[in-house]
C-alpha cells in the first residue's frame, strides 16, 4: 500500500501546483517542534504541499519529508505512508480525492477497516443506542 500511496502522491504533485495530504495521528508522524495540537491529536492534520508553503519535499520508501510553514515558522515534517489517509488537490472544490482507508490487524489476525484508529493506551467506549418508544394510546 505504501508504494501505491507514493505513486499517487507523486502523480498528484506533477498534475497540480498544490496538494493537500490528510495524515492521521501516528507514532512516527512528526510535525516539527509544533507537533499535533488540539483536535489534530484525534482527527489528524491536513498538510498543504505547494510552492508557497513547502521549501523542501522528498519522497522516500517509508516516509515523506517536507519542510512546511506553520504561522510563518518553517518546521521539518516526517509523514509515514501508514499515516496518509487522503490526498486531494483542493479543499473546497476538489477535482480528485484519493482516499486510503486505515486497516488495523485484530487479535485473530484478520484485517478490519477502521476510519479513525484507536491510539495505543487510549480506552474507547461503545455508545448504547437510544431507543424511543412512542405511546400512541394518549390523545
Amino acid at each position: 500500500m505504501n508504494k501505491l500511496k507514493k505513486i499517487t502522491i507523486n502523480a498528484a504533485m506533477e498534475e497540480f501546483d498544490k496538494i493537500y495530504i490528510h495524515a492521521l495521528p501516528h507514532p512516527k508522524l512528526i510535525v516539527g517542534e509544533r507537533g499535533l495540537i488540539n483536535a489534530e491529536k484525534n482527527n489528524g492534520i491536513v498538510l498543504a504541499i505547494g510552492s508557497s508553503s513547502c521549501s523542501e519535499f522528498k519522497m522516500e520508501d517509508d516516509f515523506i519529508f517536507a519542510k512546511l510553514r506553520f504561522n510563518g515558522i518553517w518546521e521539518n515534517v516526517f509523514i509515514p505512508y501508514e499515516a496518509v489517509d487522503a490526498v486531494l488537490n483542493d479543499l473546497h472544490k476538489p477535482l480528485c480525492i484519493f482516499n486510503f482507508p486505515y486497516y488495523e490487524e485484530s487479535s485473530e489476525n484478520v484485517l478490519r477497516i477502521n476510519k479513525y484508529p484507536s491510539m495505543p493506551g487510549k480506552q474507547t467506549e461503545k455508545k448504547q443506542a437510544v431507543i424511543v418508544k412512542p405511546d400512541f394510546t394518549k390523545k
